[in-house]
């Protein structure tokens, strides 16, 4: 199943720190449109989020549940998937350990592969962070930065350092998702 693997705060919503409610979740401009178009073209939709807010005692996994279902009406039903990495390497307690699937890792990738079905070759990839380009490392996905959230010419920076340059910019999602239907229609065209 071709994918398209979204990051949520910078990409989908407005990058706010940790979202500790369901009051402080906000789309940004676009973003409905963005998973319309995309979830249209015949893409599976899978969230992939590091919300280390529940390691850091900040929420809970009830919260952000709330806030995913909130999120996934506010999109139409579209997601497949809400897949989150709820670890911190610098916390203590049940959450408080490194793993495979924080951002930059690819564990959430991985998981999306084995429970969903989601292929790798043909899918992309779309976040506003180094970590959301480097964790596709060296799996054949499409990747896509977008400007909408985190400081830009900085997280493309680490991206490059990181050996991970992504393969596209745009402003947001909704310019990201456009990208990405022009250029399989360009696929389909040859």
């Amino acid at each position: 199943m071709r994918t398209v693997f979204l990051d949520r705060d910078g990409t989908l919503n407005v990058e706010r720190g940790f979202v500790t409610r369901v009051e402080e979740f906000a789309l940004l401009p676009g973003a409905v449109e963005a998973v319309r178009l995309l979830h249209e073209a015949g893409f599976a939709l899978v969230v992939v989020t590091n919300q280390s807010g529940i390691a850091r005692g900040l929420y809970t996994e009830t919260t952000l549940a709330h806030v995913h279902a909130h999120a996934h009406e506010q999109l139409g039903g579209r997601v497949l998937a809400w897949l989150h990495c709820p670890h911190h390497p610098e916390e203590q307690g049940a959450h408080g350990r490194r793993c495979e699937c924080r951002k930059p890792g690819s564990g959430l990738l991985h998981q999306a592969r084995e429970l969903l079905g989601c292929d790798f070759e043909g899918s992309y990839l779309v976040g506003d962070a180094s970590r959301d380009i480097l964790m596709a490392g060296l799996l054949p996905l499409t990747t896509v930065m977008v400007r909408s959230g985190k400081e830009h010419a900085h997280e493309l920076a680490v991206a490059r350092e990181g050996g991970r340059a992504p393969d596209a910019c745009a402003d947001d999602l909704l310019a990201a998702a456009r990208w990405i239907l022009a250029r399989e229609a360009m696929r389909e065209g040859d």
